[in-house]
């Protein structure tokens, strides 16, 4: 590979191209460019200027990687044994270390730092809800059940990232006109939703009728098994007005005193416009 250097950084440029001027380190004009040697040099090619002016510096070969040599030295038959082996191993561990894995990585604990953090506050939605949390909330929102889209006339849902430990989902409806939007079959169709849920299991749960933003609504409390090897708790809080529809589920860790006053703080956060 042939460069040329810059006298003002001693940088070297790989000379590519008859257009190379300015030095890519420290942006300075390069003296001894091509523009120049040609002012000197009408009649000179680009080849020319190259061997005259350039630095040649010859290519070292690559390094071999550790998993190349060994693949040299074992062969393809020895690596492949190696790779049984590896995935052998994984899948004996998994049954042992598998329900650590969902714990500590589907749901950790939450920091405790974000009990004496400032929350983020935020008003979201077409019919408003203002609500605080420890961490950002995002659309994300997904189609609707075909059962579900024939009744409703607008649909938004918002939640944080998967891997925070603590799970929060905010849904809205807006329903037909002509559908009934009752507040005791909108906690009913939530737990039944829960319970239908594959990855859930030994659902308990206790409701509790409260006002919230100077309406009625509901509140189911309780927990559930998660996967077959987590128990969860969980909130989820059902307000109702006219065709609107409110639903607020938090989850996580039933063994997370810290994320159990968290979620409460959620609770108490919300208002509704």
């Amino acid at each position: 590979m042939i460069y040329l250097k810059c006298n003002a950084c001693s940088h070297h440029n790989p000379s590519r191209s008859e257009f190379l001027t300015f030095c890519e380190k420290c942006g300075k004009k390069i003296e001894n460019c091509f523009s120049n040697w040609k002012q000197k040099h009408p009649e000179g090619s680009f080849e020319e200027f190259q061997q005259e002016v350039g630095i040649y510096v010859k290519e070292r070969e690559p390094k071999e990687s550790l998993k190349e040599r060994y693949i040299k030295y074992a062969g393809r038959r020895g690596a492949l044994i190696s790779l049984i082996l590896v995935i052998g191993l994984a899948a004996v561990a998994g049954g042992y270390f598998g329900k650590r894995m969902v714990i500590s990585i589907i749901y950790p604990k939450i920091d405790k730092s974000w009990l004496y953090a400032t929350w983020e506050t935020v008003v979201i939605g077409r019919q408003a809800i203002e609500i605080s949390t420890p961490m950002h909330l995002g659309v994300s929102d997904q189609p609707l059940a075909p059962e579900m889209a024939q009744l409703v006339e607008y649909a938004k849902s918002y939640r944080n990232r998967s891997e925070e430990g603590m799970q929060v989902m905010v849904n809205m409806f807006s329903f037909q006109p002509n559908i009934s939007n009752d507040l005791e079959l909108a906690a009913t169709t939530a737990a039944k939703g829960m319970q239908q849920e594959d990855d859930i299991s030994d659902l308990k749960y206790t409701t509790s009728h409260i006002t919230q933003s100077g309406m009625d609504a509901v509140l189911l409390q309780g927990s559930f098994n998660y996967k077959g090897s987590l128990h969860l708790s969980f909130y989820d809080l059902l307000v109702t007005r006219g065709q609107h529809r409110w639903e607020i589920g938090i989850r996580y860790r039933e063994d997370d005193k810290n994320a159990s006053t968290a979620a409460l703080r959620i609770i108490k956060s919300i208002h509704i416009k």
